[in-house]
């Protein structure tokens, strides 16, 4: 490697390092405080438990942070070299623009394999032993959702309030069910109550004593008079609560998202099969599972060369802006970064639509960066060759 390639080499591998650093940190802050802050504020969450699921949120954050801060990074580097003539002074010793941009391309190879690699195998690991971990701290401390004298606001619609806790027993138990515009259609009150995890579920069951429950008018949730208002005294009665919101939907399979690389051809492979053998509604269910398993495959494949392709935009783009300004370039890169990953979540919704191939749209999105960059390059080059 020449003294040139490895001058952007060095130059653009610390942009490009300290650019992924930055979106990390700020996707992996994003997804703290929306799913484990709060839990570690009230208790729900200990620290070993919050600095061990942090760690799992890695391999997650990484996939998004790396595209985003290769683009960036090579922006930053190559409108800076433009900027101050550097690459001017390269082109007239007789080197190409595609000869100075073969260390980035490089660069951007093995950036590809660290992304297929994560998509395929550390990430899904990864989301699997985030949910279980995540799981297993809450069945542990089922409790740790209730803090006395607090309206509880965790579970969707539903609010619960708890005069005191002994140990696992809680006492003085206040329980509002709520409809979609916030109405209260049920109010519970309990002497006493033990939560407990339903196991093969993303519920808690709260076993309640001595229960008095309000079920109210759906239509006229405050008329007391109606019908439909029936006051019910019980000895004891179960109330169950969702944390669909925090662990995800129990399902019977694991998530396509939480598979590998070859569980994910045997699942293609078994509803492959399926639909050459079944007939009638099995036919049809095999189909829609099976196209929804190579949406998964061909989406994690794609946006694995989402680094090569952004290099291939990013080189000449920042050549041909000639920027050194840094937060132009910034914006730059986040612009294009978000329409990438615009254009994949807009092709996931043509997702019923499986006579249009919506596996192979996904690849959209590379072929036009890819492409755009090509033509790019020519223009820089006036479509010459020269040589190095």
């Amino acid at each position: 490697m020449s003294l040139i390639h490895r001058y952007i080499l060095k130059n653009v591998f610390l942009s490009c390092l300290a650019s992924v650093a930055m979106f990390a940190f700020l996707l992996l802050t994003l997804s703290v405080v929306k799913d484990m802050l709060n839990l570690l504020a009230e208790g729900q969450l200990t620290f070993r438990a919050f600095f061990k699921l942090t760690w799992l949120l890695f391999p997650f954050v990484f996939v998004y942070a790396l595209p985003m801060g290769f683009i960036t990074g090579v922006l930053l580097t190559m409108g800076r070299l433009s900027a101050e003539n550097e690459i001017t002074s390269f082109r007239a010793a007789g080197i190409s623009i595609i000869r100075l941009s073969s260390s980035v391309l490089v660069l951007a190879i093995l950036g590809t394999a660290a992304s297929l690699t994560v998509n395929f195998y550390y990430g899904p690991l990864a989301k699997t032993e985030y949910r279980h971990e995540l799981k297993s701290t809450i069945q542990t401390n089922p409790l740790g959702f209730i803090v006395e004298r607090t309206f509880v606001k965790d579970f969707p619609g539903t609010v619960i309030y708890v005069g005191k806790k002994e140990g696992e027993l809680l006492r003085d138990i206040w329980i509002w069910k709520f409809n979609d515009a916030g109405r209260v259609t049920q109010f519970s009150r309990a002497e006493s109550g033990r939560f407990r995890f339903i196991e093969g579920s993303a519920d808690l069951e709260l076993a309640a004593e001595n229960v008095a429950i309000e079920v109210r008018d759906a239509i006229d949730p405050e008329n007391f008079r109606s019908k439909d208002f029936i006051p019910v005294s019980l000895g004891s009665a179960p109330f169950s609560f969702s944390l669909a919101a925090i662990l995800g939907e129990e399902t019977q399979q694991r998530k396509l998202s939480w598979m590998t690389f070859d569980e994910l051809r045997l699942e293609i492979g078994n509803w492959q099969g399926i639909m050459d053998t079944a007939t009638g509604e099995r036919q049809a269910e095999a189909e829609a599972n099976h196209l929804q398993a190579k949406m998964v495959f061909h989406k994690n494949f794609a946006m694995g060369f989402a680094v090569l392709s952004f290099a291939c935009i990013a080189v000449p783009l920042g050549l041909k802006t000639s920027r050194k300004e840094t937060s132009a370039n910034l914006g730059l890169g986040v612009g294009m970064g978000l329409l990438y990953y615009f254009v994949m979540i807009s092709i996931g919704w043509l997702q019923g639509l499986p006579q249009i191939r919506p596996e192979l749209l996904y690849w959209i999105p590379n072929v036009a960066f890819q492409g755009i960059g090509g033509w790019l390059f020519v223009r820089l080059d006036h479509g010459r060759k020269q040589a190095a």
